[in-house]
């Protein structure tokens, strides 16, 4: 120590922290970073704070208590502090005093302890509280050997910056703060529980210690830093206004989950004559892994009363609202027999033509799409029972034809994907009248979770995926193109597999892109030409090959497509790369994968983000409409006038009323498009015949071509008619079609139209969601009026309103006959 006593060096160290104007300081402290010895220690610490106050320094360390939120009781002497061993020290020095709180206490001494601990014990951290008072009197805070993420003056910024993953909690309690106990009403700031987030003030304090305003120095083997509260609080601030969730570890995972959390539940009804409990649980935590933190509900009728339930308009059933049912008897329950070599030939039609029509009425009622599994031979038989699965699959099939939002489920497929176990496990048909067994429940519900998503429209529309060991065995930029692998022999074989699922999936409207960390002209070279390749190049609609963060690259190709994030899935063999994507996108789905390359494929075709039911041409063309995307947005880059580019697509806008020909198409645009969707109404095909027929309403349907794509059903348009008025209560895009004047050229072909037949006005609607963000401004854009009441726009139709030049409308709406 060179004669220099410790409690000297912990002195001389706090002053070369302190500004010598500062008259309050602040003192965060952890002795387990002190490296030196602990005889001695407590006196060499208390004489070197009493040093600063004998400066007419006023010291504050903290006290908290946090047993007050669980105990509801407080004693200013017998609560003992959660903050380390230090300030129970200082509290025993005669001069210290602790301020009046049942939680953020601190032990303070010096010329400003009186303000100090007059202050407030019913709040936290905001006005007439010690951490106003440490900001106001410009406190410098100092940590020795404690982390900055103790500092519990930034709580302060978080209550002011009002936080969304912060809510105030009230406590009610008793607390002596040496006058008696007395009844104590607390405020607070807490953390939302529900979003399991972490505090990290890494950012903050970086910045201070990036930008100069920061004193260190070392210390017994630590560091000693100091901030004043005034850069403290301006930093804080600053970085709050730019970002609310930046003082949290993984800011985008629980910025994700906190809108997953305020989302509308998503609502299955499982529907069947017997008992469905372990099929309810599986499909409760399937949904719990699909959704993350997004709330479900699950609605299952009691044993035995499913069609009371359906015929009942007060049943519980008939007011949840699903936004998909399912239909689960097996042919057996249909029956009412334990097994089919009961003899069931003669009743066979009878009983399926009762099921149907129970599914009928039922599909009666709800807007929404009702799916039925078909029948299957799940569990041993003394007979060949194949003649009668058939019959009775046609029967179903034929009593439910012509009836468009219900559709049957392939039953034999989900078996297929059920891996081991009883289809049927006897002893629970037998004790509980259990139909399924575990593994063909937990297929059941990863299927059912597909079709739900689908519906919703939150399967993946585009998959990226890695090169090296995902796509082919091996590095090419290190074994070359012949020493990769992908073929017929293993390993090369189990990728071989992966690619024909996704060529599969490419061909059911899912597009495919490439993100990989590789030299580019190699890359590419292997793709061309390796002879065991199933994937070419112009299989991909985007090839992010390079060194770039593969979050960044995703993000780039999503932008580019302008699909939303939530609709793409990442497929990388590599677990810190899909951790890695997982933190910094959270929306992208990324399955996770086995360090075997054979169960890739099944994997990948058992996620239900890869569902995809009613396939439409316009799904089979979805990778050409990206790839002309593309293209379009190259072209975009040649010019500087926006309106010369639209000319130069040679854009034509088709615009049709509802026919039995398109209803389909648009109740899908309805159903899936999410960022061009200014209400985001999900109207099904009877809602849009209804819209359609109805003498105050009518619904277009938008077709597009241009010079780079041919003519493909892309919006939707629902009118309302109120007198002279007519309101824009739903208008949807494809996404495929957006950046090319469509958007605002609809609007204008809609005033101008309006404006010739007499109306005086035109309202539009934008009910803001988490994904519709390139709609939000499209009336405002256009020249409509706001109203702050209701949020709604409005045109005035009386001037003079035409169609842009650069855009051609071709007006079938007289000539269409076929109207559905």
């Amino acid at each position: 120590m060179g004669g220099t006593s410790r409690r000297d060096e912990l002195y001389a160290a706090l002053r070369s922290a302190i500004d010598p104007a500062d008259r309050l300081v602040v003192l965060h402290s952890s002795l387990f970073a002190f490296r030196t010895p602990a005889d001695g220690l407590r006196g060499d610490l208390l004489a070197a704070l009493r040093g600063l106050l004998a400066d007419g320094v006023t010291l504050a360390l903290p006290a908290v208590t946090f047993e007050f939120c669980r105990t509801k009781e407080y004693h200013h002497r017998r609560s003992v502090p959660n903050t380390g061993v230090l300030v129970e020290w200082f509290l025993d020095l005669p001069e210290v005093r602790r301020t009046p709180h049942p939680v953020y206490s601190f032990a303070v001494a010096g010329p400003l302890a009186e303000e100090l601990t007059a202050c407030r014990p019913d709040t936290a951290f905001g006005a007439d509280t010690v951490f106003e008072v440490f900001e106001r009197e410009a406190a410098r805070i100092v940590t020795v050997g404690a982390s900055w993420n103790s500092c519990t003056q930034v709580h302060r910024y978080e209550e002011l910056a009002e936080v969304p993953y912060r809510h105030h909690m009230k406590v009610a309690g008793t607390a002596d703060f040496g006058d008696g106990p007395a009844g104590l009403d607390l405020t607070m700031i807490v953390r939302d529980t529900a979003l399991d987030s972490t505090l990290d003030f890494t950012p903050v304090f970086d910045r201070l210690r990036d930008t100069g305003r920061m004193a260190s120095a070392g210390l017994w083997g630590t560091a000693l830093e100091s901030v004043s509260t005034t850069d403290l609080a301006q930093v804080c601030g600053e970085m709050l206004a730019e970002d609310p969730w930046v003082l949290l570890r993984e800011p985008r995972v629980i910025e994700h989950r906190a809108r997953e959390l305020a989302r509308e539940p998503v609502r299955l009804a499982l529907l069947g004559s017997r008992n469905q409990e372990i099929l309810a649980a599986e499909v409760a935590a399937e949904g719990r892994r699909v959704l993350g933190h997004e709330p479900h509900a699950v609605h299952v009728p009691e044993y035995g009363l499913l069609a009371r339930e359906i015929h009942d308009p007060a049943s519980a059933l008939r007011g949840f609202d699903a936004h998909a049912t399912f239909f689960t008897d097996r042919l057996e329950d249909v029956l009412s027999v334990d097994g089919l070599d009961e003899g069931v030939d003669g009743r066979l039609r009878e009983a399926v033509e009762h099921y149907t029509g129970l599914v009928s009425s039922y599909a009666a009622t709800t807007d929404q799409p009702v799916f039925v599994l078909s029948f299957a031979p799940l569990q041993p038989s003394a007979i060949d029972i194949s003649g009668i699965v058939t019959e009775a699959n046609r029967l179903l099939r034929d009593g439910l034809r012509g009836q468009e939002h219900i559709h049957v489920v392939d039953l034999a497929e989900v078996v297929a994907r059920s891996g081991g176990g009883p289809l049927v496990d006897a002893r629970l048909w037998q004790v509980g009248r259990i139909p399924y067994g575990v593994a063909l429940s937990a297929a059941l519900a990863r299927r059912l979770w597909g079709l739900t998503l689908s519906v919703l429209g939150r399967t993946a529309r585009v998959i990226v995926t890695d090169l090296d060991n995902t796509l082919w065995h091996g590095v090419v930029g290190e074994d070359g193109i012949d020493g990769i692998q992908v073929g017929t022999d293993h390993p090369g074989n189990a990728h071989r597999k992966l690619q024909l699922v996704l060529k599969s999936l490419r061909e059911r409207g899912i597009a495919l892109a490439v993100c990989s960390k590789n030299d580019e002209d190699l890359a590419l070279r292997a793709i061309r030409q390796h002879s065991g390749m199933v994937l070419r190049e112009d299989d991909f609609v985007a090839l992010e090959i390079g060194w770039r963060p593969k979050p960044e690259a995703i993000a780039d190709i999503a932008s580019r497509l302008n699909v939303g994030l939530a609709n793409v899935l990442f497929l990388d063999d590599n677990p810190v790369e899909r951790a890695r994507v997982r933190e910094f996108l959270p929306q992208v789905v990324v399955p996770e994968l086995s360090e075997d390359p054979s169960g890739y494929a099944h994997a990948l075709l058992g996620d239900p983000f890869v569902t995809v039911f009613n396939v439409t041409d316009a799904d089979r063309r979805r990778t050409e409409q990206y790839r002309a995307r593309e293209q379009t947005e190259r072209q975009r880059r040649g010019y500087e006038r926006i309106e010369d580019f639209y000319a130069s697509l040679g854009t034509e806008l088709h615009i049709s009323p509802l026919t039995e020909g398109n209803v389909a198409r648009a109740a899908q645009l309805c159903a899936k498009t999410n960022q061009f969707n200014t209400t985001t109404r999900r109207q099904s095909r009877a809602e849009l015949r209804r819209l359609a027929a109805a003498p105050d309403s009518d619904v277009l349907v938008l077709s597009v071509a241009d010079r780079f794509s041919d003519r493909e059903e892309l919006g939707v348009v629902v009118l309302t008619h109120h007198g002279t008025e007519t309101t824009v209560d739903s208008y949807l895009l494809s996404c495929r079609v957006l950046g090319r004047g469509v958007e605002t050229g609809v609007l204008r072909w809609l005033a101008a139209g309006l404006a010739a037949d007499g109306r005086t006005r035109l309202h539009g609607l934008v009910l803001p969601t988490e994904r519709n963000a390139p709609c939000r401004t499209v009336f405002a854009d256009e020249g409509y009026t706001p109203d702050d009441a209701d949020g709604s726009w409005h045109l005035d139709l009386t001037g003079d309103h035409s169609t842009p030049g650069w855009l051609r409308v071709v007006d079938h709406t007289d000539a269409e006959t076929d109207h559905a």
